[in-house]
């Protein structure tokens, strides 16, 4: 991590549960990952604005003075209209842009460095890279002596360009020139490539799967670049550029979303895209996004961190020297430590404080919603532990998450976490007379202007958020390190002590039992760890028949109950039966990954798609549960696991009968009440003895996820060039950075590993998740791949591609270097 006045760049992301790799960016995963990329972003993307507003909204012209700034005339003419390959379009429009003379510059104090060629495998998904990375001068260094299977670029990148060789492969689409501006809500601004009409046909497949191969590549990249960017800095926005031919347009993107500009020829108009950096140039690092609530720890600061959390760990798990070292790593990673200051509301408690962090637990890869991070923290005064959630919060919530605990904790709620301290994130830029303005999102104040199009018919809507920043006293560790089958039963027991206690005091109910909801803590008074329940911030009131006051599906799908994913509740209002149920999966879902049982990879990955993530569509409605309740009628899910622990296997089969009596109707037997299912249960833990450590972790089959263009084994990263100046520790790359990069795996012949797809297939892979798009996948030799893939990035001849080269002002040697690696 490293510091420039008050900006942290290159921060720590979250570590998977084997300690090995970054959670969430599975490389050959990336297809999947980038078409749902794509899906979600045209929920949220509000457009097209037009250039010039753009740039003076979010841009205001603040020094009038341009004699600093080269001129626009012909700035960008070098790169085509349209070209054969991208390269054709990033290394004349690289040169472009950092051209300069001995006072003069196109965005004085950053530099343009073509990004995408410093990857171990730059033509796929899983390893690409932006194709231009807009850095501070100062950051140069650190980026150019990466190793290219790092993804550094993506920490310090200011902006970023990603580019297309043909207009067409933009996938949005403006409306026609000449159009007036009130009629641009009836423009459908996303093009419709994702559609597939009339008969199936292989030729229109062959047709349909080209171009939504080339829309992944295109602006599911892009969109991942930016969800990576925020969880790779501490950013509350961030400006992007889009390049398709000689057509550019501009996006600022928030928690919300992205505002994205009207199209422009930058060889027509170039003083757009001159004047926009030029004001960029001349931003203070907030107004670039950055978060200057957060700042690099000192010396001092990180040995305290050090010592407290280690402190700390060493008392929650069973583990001495290497194992210790390696679940320190959870936490921390050397050199990458920040204090965040934390602003209480000051209606209700006093007191700003620091909080020390390094590498959060859990790192958001998505861009829109609450977008939580999560820390184990110590507190810089008084050297106590803590945890800190640093999420973006619905501006229209009534109360916070830290007014629900605060209430909880004063009304002796059992299991749930101890509130510390809470507030809402002031932005360093703005204050008031009446007091400090926060970091809000921008995209929905720009929901149903003229400009604004539409999508699927509908008007764009995205929700306000806030920035908001919650530490609780009580620091634990995720469900999904659960030792074995007692502690699973005992700690969730706990939560549903929680549950009935929030009900009963505060009449209140959950509404997102989930795993990644509970929390294991050892405490003194028991051998084993206690179960608390988190995140309260979809919590709902309910009135006096028991239903929340506020309509919807609030939970994790997985989890959720029958009633709520039935088609006529999707708009439903939940009740407390509905979370006792969740608990049932959660606890279901914990012992078919985590205990012992008989069911192979390919067994378990049909009962997690049949049972936890089933979903279908009709029309707008979305709905799911297929799988459960054919298990309350029959039993055939839960039946055909057969767990080592004749004890789990007693209370499964005793909380199912109360829930559905195979002769009853679903989900309403006379059981199934709070007071019956506590008494068994706490009976049951009384009376029975159980496995204390029978933990065995189990593995879905992903095969059929698989990029299809991906190699049959991920590469093994080369080692620095010998000519390269060694890194220092702190920028080696870790197992966190490399997304995989030097595991070797190998990819069995699976269902999807056979050449031939039948139309009986196809309809399988809809079948999946019906939810996106209909992106569909082939196989095809890898010797083919690969000449499409060169093809893709052919460089222009030699002579002009080296004078072009020469025009860079960085990034020449080693990013050429990996590219003749890759391409060989």
């Amino acid at each position: 991590m490293a510091q420039l006045g008050s900006c942290v760049y290159n921060v720590p992301m979250a570590f998977d549960l084997d300690l090995t790799r970054t959670a969430g960016l599975e490389p050959l995963l990336s297809f999947a990952r980038n078409r749902n990329h794509v899906y979600e972003a045209q929920k949220y993307t509000v457009g097209p604005m037009p250039a010039g507003f753009f740039i003076d909204n979010f841009l205001p012209r603040t020094i009038p003075d341009k004699r600093a700034l080269l001129s626009p005339r012909n700035a960008f003419i070098g790169v085509p209209s349209r070209a054969e390959s991208f390269a054709q379009i990033y290394e004349p429009l690289t040169s472009a842009l950092n051209k300069r003379t001995k006072i003069k510059s196109r965005c004085p104090g950053f530099v343009f460095m073509p990004t995408f060629e410093h990857s171990i495998r730059p033509l796929r998904l899983g390893y690409a890279k932006p194709h231009i990375c807009c850095l501070r001068s100062e950051n140069l260094a650190h980026v150019q002596q990466a190793h290219p299977s790092s993804r550094v670029e993506l920490g310090y990148a200011e902006l970023f360009i990603q580019v297309a060789a043909d207009p067409t492969d933009d996938l949005l689409v403006d409306p026609p020139n000449g159009t007036p501006m009130e009629s641009f809500a009836d423009h459908e601004f996303v093009r419709n490539f994702m559609k597939f009409d009339g008969e199936f046909t292989e030729r229109k497949f062959r047709k349909l799967e080209a171009q939504q191969k080339a829309v992944v590549r295109a602006h599911g990249l892009h969109a991942a670049f930016a969800v990576e960017v925020f969880a790779r800095q501490q950013r509350h926005f961030l400006y992007t550029i889009s390049i398709a031919g000689s057509m550019a347009r501009i996006y600022r993107w928030d928690r919300s979303g992205c505002v994205v500009t009207t199209a422009f020829d930058i060889r027509q108009k170039p003083e757009i895209l001159a004047e926009f950096l030029w004001r960029f140039s001349n931003l203070s690092a907030p107004a670039r996004g950055h978060d200057l609530t957060v700042r690099m720890a000192t010396a001092a600061e990180e040995a305290l961190f050090k010592r407290v959390v280690r402190d700390y760990l060493a008392s929650q798990v069973e583990a001495t020297g290497d194992q210790l070292d390696k679940a320190f790593s959870a936490h921390y990673q050397p050199g990458h430590v920040a204090a965040v200051r934390v602003t209480p509301d000051m209606s209700k408690m006093a007191g700003e404080a620091t909080y020390i962090v390094s590498r959060p637990v859990h790192s958001p890869l998505a861009l829109d919603g609450r977008s939580t991070r999560g820390y184990w923290a110590v507190n810089a005064d008084t050297g106590q532990i803590g945890f800190l959630k640093d999420t973006w919060r619905t501006v229209s919530q009534q109360e916070t998450e830290g007014d629900i605990l605060h209430r909880l904790n004063e009304l002796g709620v059992r299991n749930v976490p101890i509130l510390a301290i809470h507030g809402d994130v002031p932005d360093p830029r703005m204050s008031s007379i009446s007091g400090p303005l926060f970091q809000d999102t921008h995209t929905n104040r720009f929901i149903g202007t003229p400009w604004s199009s539409r999508l699927n018919g509908k008007t764009i809507y995205v929700s306000r958020r806030r920035h908001y920043r919650l530490v609780t006293h009580t620091v634990g560790q995720s469900l999904r390190t659960l030792r074995g089958t007692e502690e699973l039963l005992h700690s969730t027991y706990d939560v549903f002590v929680a549950m009935r206690d929030v009900l009963a005091k505060d009449s209140r109910i959950h509404r997102d039992l989930s795993v990644g909801n509970i929390i294991l803590v050892k405490e003194s008074d028991r051998a084993i760890r206690k179960g608390y329940l988190i995140d309260w911030d979809s919590s709902d009131r309910v009135d006096d028949a028991g239903e929340s006051l506020h309509t919807g599906r609030a939970g994790t799908w997985a989890f959720t109950s029958i009633r709520m994913l039935g088609s006529a509740f999707e708009n439903g209002k939940q009740i407390f039966k509905d979370d006792m149920e969740s608990l049932i999966y959660v606890v279901f879902y914990c012992a078919v990954f985590y205990l012992s049982h008989d069911l192979d990879a390919a067994q378990l990955t049909r009962l997690n798609k049949e049972f936890f993530e089933h979903r279908q569509m009709a029309g707008n409605t979305t709905f799911g549960a297929k799988g459960k309740v054919a298990n309350a009628r029959s039993r055939c899910f839960t039946g055909s696991v057969h767990f080592s622990s004749a004890a789990f296997r007693e209370w499964l089969n005793a909380v199912l009968d109360y829930h559905s009596p195979k002769k009853g109707v679903v989900g309403n037997g006379e059981m199934w009440e709070a007071e019956i299912l506590d008494r068994y249960w706490s009976q049951f833990l009384q009376t029975h003895t159980l496995e204390r450590d029978d933990r065995t972790v189990h593995h879905l089959n992903m095969e059929h996820r698989y990029d299809p263009d991906s190699p049959r084994s991920e590469p093994v990263p080369s080692l620095p060039s010998p000519h390269r100046s060694p890194l220092p520790l702190d920028k080696a790359p870790s197992g966190a950075d490399t997304a995989g990069a030097g595991r070797r795996r190998k990819r069995s012949r699976g269902e999807d590993a056979d050449p031939g797809v039948s139309s009986s297939r196809l309809k399988r892979v809809h079948e999946d998740d019906p939810s996106v798009p209909l992106l569909l996948t082939l196989r095809r030799s890898q010797r083919i791949r690969e000449q499409q893939s060169r093809l893709q990035v052919a460089p222009a001849p030699a002579s002009s591609t080296h004078s072009t080269r020469q025009k860079h002002a960085v990034g020449a040697r080693a990013p050429a270097a990996s590219a003749k690696r890759s391409r060989k």
